[in-house]
């Protein structure tokens, strides 16, 4: 099916939304993205059987390019702690492929249900907006191995780029909040790169998907929201500053839990 104008202005159009919120809030990706192209994804003929698996890869190929320019530059701030990353990385970058891997095990109302969840339970944490009590403890390998295994699996399985479980699992380990927002924005990097690989490769010989696909990633809603999205950033950052912060996020907290739950009852 052809693209057409009004589809091109829409995907700039969420990518321009996103952002905004995400410069806003320091929260976009997936939990923009994902539902706004399980609606844009049926209007060019995406199978339904496939709509899920399309917005997570398409979600997460998307991040691989806002999260360059955050990445650097969280690190030219020096807001990125290099050892954390470094003990981090492994385990995230191989959760993300295991995650792309376990979603195209699972069928699209089943991946609905577990995106579905995860906005509500997200929505109820910015609603409440508390902080994990910090422990203090030292971080090992031995720890971060499997926390980041486990926060890229989930993570790549709901197509967001991380830092909502990053954040507090650093600040968990008292670490700094500009370091642990610095380094979950590093580690998204690797985590977005190796679970669009995994969605490519998974999708590769999927039949009847729509024209211009790599693998599960729709490449024109990828390159219009990376672009939307890198120039609205800036400007989500100054109103940041600008707006009372903690009612806009509360209006979003309720915005993820409604779509959340509608999310699910589609798919029931």
């Amino acid at each position: 099916m052809t693209l057409d104008a009004y589809l091109i202005i829409l995907l700039l159009v969420l990518g321009l939304v996103n952002g905004v919120f995400a410069g806003l809030l320091g929260i976009g990706g997936g939990l923009i993205i994902v539902p706004a192209m399980i609606w844009l994804l049926p209007m060019i003929g995406a199978p339904e059987q496939h709509l899920m698996h399309m917005a997570l890869a398409t979600s997460m190929a998307t991040i691989c390019f806002t999260s360059i320019s955050s990445a650097l530059a969280h690190y030219r701030r020096g807001s990125v702690s290099v050892p954390l990353s470094k003990l981090l990385m492994p385990g995230i970058a191989l959760g993300a492929l295991l995650g792309a891997y376990v979603a195209k095990l699972m069928n699209t109302e089943w991946l609905a249900w577990v995106f579905g969840a995860f906005s509500i339970l997200m929505g109820i944490r910015l609603m409440m907006d508390k902080l994990p009590q910090a422990q203090g403890k030292p971080l090992r390998f031995a720890e971060t191995g499997p926390a980041g295994l486990f926060m890229g699996a989930i993570s790549s399985l709901v197509g967001i780029g991380g830092g909502s479980l990053v954040v507090p699992y650093l600040l968990y380990h008292k670490q700094q909040l500009v370091k642990a927002i610095g380094t979950a924005a590093t580690c998204g990097l690797p985590l977005a790169i190796m679970a669009t690989v995994g969605y490519v490769l998974l999708g590769w010989n999927v039949p009847d998907l729509p024209d211009y696909h790599l693998g599960y990633v729709y490449l024109p809603a990828m390159i219009a929201i990376a672009v939307g999205s890198v120039a609205t950033a800036p400007f989500g950052a100054w109103l940041a500053h600008k707006l009372p912060t903690l009612m806009v996020k509360r209006i979003f907290a309720v915005l993820l839990i409604v779509i959340g739950i509608k999310i699910i009852i589609k798919h029931i």
